[in-house]
């Protein structure tokens, strides 16, 4: 059975439509966003990472490496002048520490790192799992080290890990995993598996210009907890479009037009019955300005607009109690005006409702 790693998609769908526009405030355009265009935000800001596997693969020659190098310093050598092209993946202190690991003349050499290295890219007898617990023993328990020679080995199954940052981040996103002083292989493949889960939502929601690799989702994870992206504030009509984007991808998905996604998640089946549920209640009258709705929509039905009162974005809850059917004309004022007493009526709507 394959673990659920993402419980609220709900705050994920969120996030991924303000990231959508947010990309586009960064590159003044609308239109399809891109983490490989270099004119671009994301290409200029994300698409590095898989350079540097690229130049660390060059720089460590290992297709050369023989087994026979293990313990004569051959292997180090080409180690060493690798880490040298690692840029931000590992800070300054951890690169000078892990050179000196590297280093058959300092006293911190690790003879052991050669063996380990060998496993990790030569060895196929090896199983990773057991590859990365010997690094971990060698190089100690730092996880953006242990993960760079993972990344370095195929940057398309594996990821570079901060911590700090990605702990942060999944906070945001209401997904408990931890992996500060958590550097072991379950808790990386555990890392690994809610990246992949996001990019499989990225893939069916954003409006990319080529197919989300798992870096990308990795580089997301990465935007949203930077000081830029959380301080952003988007203005009226963005704030309308990002709520509007979320609702509408959450009912695509529970009515089976959601792309490439298979499978829906108790999460959306929730948020689709709070949608559902919402829009009855109001019978096609706004709660806001007590109107009928100002058209019916294809189906026939009065067209309202499910708002949340308290918006996701602030830590509000995807529930009836926290949402309200409304015109769009009061949809927008909500967004616009963000007046306390127009919420406040619609929190004593609710509750008399």
């Amino acid at each position: 059975m394959e673990k659920e790693y993402i419980k609220n998609e709900a705050k994920l769908s969120e996030q991924l439509a303000r990231f959508t526009h947010f990309v586009k405030h960064m590159d003044g355009y609308p239109g399809f966003i891109s983490f490989r265009d270099s004119r671009g935000f994301l290409g200029r800001e994300e698409d590095y990472k898989s350079r540097i596997a690229e130049k660390t693969r060059e720089a460590l020659k290992y297709g050369s490496w023989k087994e026979s190098w293990i313990g004569t310093g051959k292997i180090a050598i080409c180690a060493r002048n690798a880490v040298s092209k690692c840029g931000n993946l590992i800070n300054k202190h951890k690169q000078i520490e892990l050179k000196n690991n590297l280093d058959i003349n300092h006293p911190d050499y690790k003879p052991e790192a050669e063996r380990v290295l060998f496993d990790i890219y030569c060895n196929q007898s090896c199983e990773e799992r057991v590859a990365f617990e010997n690094a971990i023993k060698v190089f100690g328990a730092s996880y953006p080290v242990i993960a760079f020679w993972f990344f370095v080995k195929d940057d398309v199954r594996f990821l570079p890990v901060s911590p700090e940052r990605f702990d942060k981040s999944f906070i945001s996103l209401d997904i408990e995993h931890k992996t500060s002083h958590q550097c072991e292989w379950e808790n990386y493949q555990d890392f690994i598996g809610i990246i992949s889960d996001i990019r499989e939502v990225m893939e069916d929601m954003l409006p990319m210009q080529g197919t989300p690799r798992l870096i990308d989702a990795h580089s997301f994870v990465w935007i949203i907890q930077e000081d830029k992206y959380v301080n952003w504030e988007p203005d009226s009509e963005q704030s309308v479009q990002i709520e509007q984007l979320t609702e509408d991808y959450i009912r695509s998905v529970v009515s089976g037009n959601g792309g490439r996604r298979r499978s829906v998640s108790n999460v959306f089946k929730r948020s689709a019955k709070v949608v559902k549920q919402t829009l009855k209640m109001a019978h096609g009258i706004c709660k806001l300005c007590n109107q009928p709705a100002p058209f019916n929509d294809k189906n026939g039905k009065p067209y309202l607009e499910v708002h949340h009162i308290e918006w996701l974005s602030r830590g509000g809850k995807d529930s009836t109690e926290n949402t309200a059917a409304l015109c769009p004309n009061c949809h927008a004022r909500m967004h616009v005006i963000d007046d306390t007493s127009d919420v406040n009526k619609l929190r004593e709507t609710i509750v008399l409702s």
